[in-house]
């Protein structure tokens, strides 16, 4: 790896970065190459990803090793940004699409066009916005592995016994389904049932923005896209669902555990909840697309984008490219812990037909929105969940908390 100035955005360091290569332990074996995969699949996934790794090393027996190490979200991107500047760092790890743009940006991630190029591998076999979302100043800089839109979770006992047939697709039909599953059982004067409830305000309160043609930044990502007429109706819509007496106000409520427990029929939530349903005693549950809210179809998504280091020797980045494919083409195994893959030929496989959340998940890809394509996207999406917070909460008026929002935004785009 040549001598470059790595800025490290999230310890806020500037570490120079010299010629270190990756450290791992030496294989019995010379002529096997190991692969340290760095992912921080704690959950479920991470079961399915080592069962899927497992695979693979039976398959390379004697010509690759793939080590796997699980590290928590929460500490996952301060270490890979320290592997990355001073040496350590993983021959594969997995990176989100929000924070893409910052390592592509400072250079740290290998280029991938001359292998896929050899590889003939068929860029028309994935997903556009997932294959475009992986390229930087025109070059290939990761390897799509999967999509994780959010879709809406419903409850089948709580919609048979309000008579509901099918799920909503409109935001009427989701008003009328809600208010029919909202009930008082104890007659205290408070819901003890709720037609729904919002889970994570920041996939959630994207979605409604995205579907009234709203987002964190405007479309040249140079200014906050907050302060916009546009932002606040998509406020105003969800305040209205809150309003309307059938959805609780998020603070202080487990809206996810609701919905386990049968207490909210409907909730939007990702792909990769769905093993907590699964282990869940007694529920029975469906999904599909997220109801179209506002003017536009839009769709929250995150996308998990395989990498690797800058400056790896040639044995190593081939199997580490090795390794990358192998995910890539035997996706289907990794969709069935909780993903919709990015292959065409995985999705349109009868394997992957057979997974009913799933496959209902992936009609949205065509409109599946990843947030601004910035190097300051983890650091400007703090102001914009204040903002939603405070909003869905009742504590500020919409115009004011984004305007709020949109001036710490325009500030910290400045300091840039």
């Amino acid at each position: 790896m040549s001598v470059r100035w790595f800025l490290a955005m999230v310890l806020g360091l500037v570490a120079v970065v010299a010629g270190q290569g990756c450290r791992h332990a030496a294989p019995t074996d010379e002529r096997v190459v190991v692969v340290d995969f760095w992912n921080g699949f704690s959950g479920p996934d991470g079961a399915q990803m080592e069962k899927i790794v497992h695979r693979f090393n039976q398959e390379h027996e004697g010509r690759i090793r793939v080590n796997m190490q699980i590290i928590p979200w929460g500490t996952f991107y301060d270490k890979v940004t320290l592997g990355l500047a001073f040496g350590g760092a993983p021959e594969v790890f997995v990176i989100h699409v929000n924070r893409f743009p910052e390592y592509a940006h400072h250079g740290v991630l290998g280029p991938l066009d001359d292998l896929a190029t050899r590889d003939e591998l068929d860029r028309e076999d994935f997903v556009e916005a997932a294959w475009e979302a992986s390229i930087w100043e025109g070059r290939l800089r990761a390897l799509p592995l999967d999509c994780h839109p959010l879709g809406l979770y419903y409850n089948l006992d709580l919609f048979e016994d309000a008579g509901i047939a099918n799920p909503p697709q409109t935001y009427d039909e989701f008003m009328d389904a809600a208010k029919k599953l909202t009930r008082d059982n104890d007659g205290d004067g408070r819901p003890d049932q709720w037609g729904f409830a919002f889970t994570w305000l920041h996939s959630n309160s994207l979605c409604f923005l995205n579907q009234f043609g709203a987002g964190l930044l405007d479309d040249k990502l140079e200014t906050s896209g907050l302060d916009t007429p546009q932002a606040s109706q998509a406020m105003e819509r969800m305040l209205d669902i809150i309003r309307a007496g059938v959805a609780p106000p998020p603070e202080g409520q487990d809206a996810w555990l609701g919905f386990q427990t049968g207490k909210v029929a409907m909730a939007l939530e990702g792909v990769y909840m769905m093993t907590s349903l699964v282990e869940q005693k007694g529920l029975r549950f469906a999904a599909a697309p997220v109801p179209q809210f506002g003017p536009r179809k839009a769709v929250w998504a995150g996308t998990h984008l395989l990498a690797m280091p800058d400056g790896l020797d040639q044995s190593r980045r081939e199997a580490a490219w090795t390794f990358m494919t192998y995910l890539s083409e035997n996706s289907l195994g990794w969709a069935e812990g909780g993903q919709v893959p990015v292959r065409k030929s995985v999705l349109n496989s009868p394997g992957f037909r057979r997974l009913e959340v799933q496959s209902q998940f992936a009609k949205q890809l065509d409109h599946v929105v990843y947030e601004p394509r910035s190097i300051h996207s983890n650091l400007i999406a703090t102001f914009g969940d204040s903002a939603f917070e405070a909003i869905l909460n009742g504590l500020r008026p919409p115009e004011k908390a984004l305007a709020t929002a949109s001036r710490r935004i325009d500030n910290r785009l400045r300091k840039r």
